[in-house]
């Protein structure tokens, strides 16, 4: 009786680099685990949505009091204001998935030997020079991939991805700032809308971060034959963004100028 010969299980030639991986070789959401330095409002809706998107290992920091100004975002509610941001949002994402428990201890933070790891820095308000680090910082393995976000005027920086290291020092900040194309101040229904409109403007601007941070753990998490390289390239983190309300797609950017003191060194 015939019988039908089987497939050939090897690959054809050439086409062994375009196979995809399993499901099961796939990274997951569940690997990733990000520390966030400073909670205000931006920062602790950037953490919902990264819960939203299956990141379980948070560590949140900020032992700031949480205020009126903090409630925009839906991230925090009226009966946290006064508790400290970290008590309030670890108490939040546990509501929001028990199978999360977060920290607030950067110390206890894995080191950049284990992939998927990045910190995320959130300034509320400018940082004036000289001002001192808090030591648990002195623990953060300097290899660490950071997304940096700093306030400027109603707008937001977010500064290049680079290692934990060479984080950017407010003279770094102060000086690209300096040198960006002033934009009209809004006034008239223009400035109304852009107060009305700031908690949307933020919430939108944590789901866009959100995503830069899935794909900055995904390249180490990814082997080198995998998905591909330079996602951090494709959501355009080797550049500095300057978010400014009330309009969530008004993003410019700013050339860094890192001229001003030693934190720059080997910079590419």
């Amino acid at each position: 009786m015939p019988t039908t010969p089987l497939p050939d299980p090897s690959p054809a030639p050439g086409r062994a680099a375009d196979r995809r991986r399993s499901c099961l070789e796939l990274p997951r959401p569940e690997e990733v685990h990000v520390l966030l330095l400073g909670l205000d409002a931006l920062a602790a809706a950037l953490a919902v949505r990264l819960l939203r998107c299956g990141v379980l290992g948070l560590n949140v920091c900020d032992t700031a009091a949480v205020t009126t100004a903090d409630l925009g975002t839906g991230a925090y509610r009226p009966a946290d204001v006064g508790r400290t941001r970290e008590a309030a949002l670890r108490r939040r994402l546990r509501e929001l998935d028990p199978r999360c428990a977060p920290v607030s201890a950067p110390g206890m933070f894995p080191g950049a030997l284990l992939p998927g790891t990045v910190v995320v820095h959130s300034t509320g308000r400018p940082v004036p020079a000289g001002a001192v680090e808090p030591e648990a910082w002195a623990a953060i393995d300097p290899r660490h991939p950071l997304i940096s976000l700093h306030r400027a005027g109603g707008a937001l920086l977010r500064w290049p991805t680079v290692p934990w290291a060479h984080r950017p020092c407010p003279d770094c900040v102060g000086a690209t700032l300096a040198g960006r194309e002033p934009g009209a101040a809004p006034r008239g229904p223009a400035a109304v809308l852009a107060a009305w409109a700031a908690p949307a403007h933020a919430e939108a601007v944590a789901v866009r971060l959100a995503v830069e941070v899935l794909a900055v753990a995904l390249e180490s998490l990814c082997e080198p034959d995998g998905l591909g390289p330079g996602t951090g390239e494709r959501t355009g983190a080797l550049q500095a963004a300057l978010f400014a309300p009330p309009w969530p797609e008004a993003v410019s950017w700013p050339r860094i100028d890192r001229s001003r003191c030693l934190c720059g060194l080997d910079q590419e």
